[in-house]
């Protein structure tokens, strides 16, 4: 009962976390298809954890759920102002949940972390100190595809790669330090 609160609320937090900046939605878009879009959305992501998560997940089964979710919202297509969340609201609402649960020890270490305007900012900031090539800085609710969102990934792994205090870490623990630190 209480590991389910916490689940609940985590989930809640990822939710707005992805959501609120998205503007996902369209014009006067019903609250009742809202929420069950939620309890959809909330059902995939759990069957993606539940399936791929509790062992480690590799990085390409990890892309393959981003866009499987992405894709799984085109059944809401009148409600979402897109026909469906992009990759970058895909990404940071898969990648939100498993860092809070990660984080909780109730998972292993997550492929990625949740890509967003404050770790790009971070992760140019190290490249530049450690005289790499840098990324422009993107909306996350704009990633609309893999390639997008793995130029930002690979960047990290540039950063990572280049500091040999960071190469020991995986890569979620490396995004948290940063996160931390700043």
């Amino acid at each position: 009962m209480k590991s389910n609160f916490i689940i609940n609320e985590l989930w809640q937090l990822a939710i707005t976390g992805a959501f609120q900046r998205a503007g996902i939605y369209k014009t006067a878009a019903d609250e009742d298809l809202k929420n069950q879009f939620k309890s959809e959305l909330k059902a995939d992501l759990e069957g993606f954890i539940q399936a791929q998560y509790f062992k480690p997940c590799t990085e390409v089964q990890h892309l393959e759920n981003i866009l499987q979710l992405s894709e799984h919202t085109q059944k809401y297509a009148s409600l979402l102002k897109n026909g469906q969340l992009t990759i970058g609201v895909s990404q940071k609402i898969l990648n939100l949940f498993l860092k809070y649960l990660w984080c909780l020890k109730l998972v292993p270490d997550p492929p990625h972390f949740p890509v967003d305007r404050s770790i790009q900012i971070l992760l140019n900031k190290q490249a530049k100190q450690l005289g790499l090539a840098t990324v422009t800085i993107k909306p996350w609710t704009q990633l609309k595809t893999i390639e997008e969102y793995l130029e930002i990934i690979d960047l990290a792994k540039r950063v990572q790669a280049a500091n040999p205090n960071h190469q020991r870490f995986s890569l979620a623990e490396f995004e948290l330090m940063l996160f931390v630190q700043n």
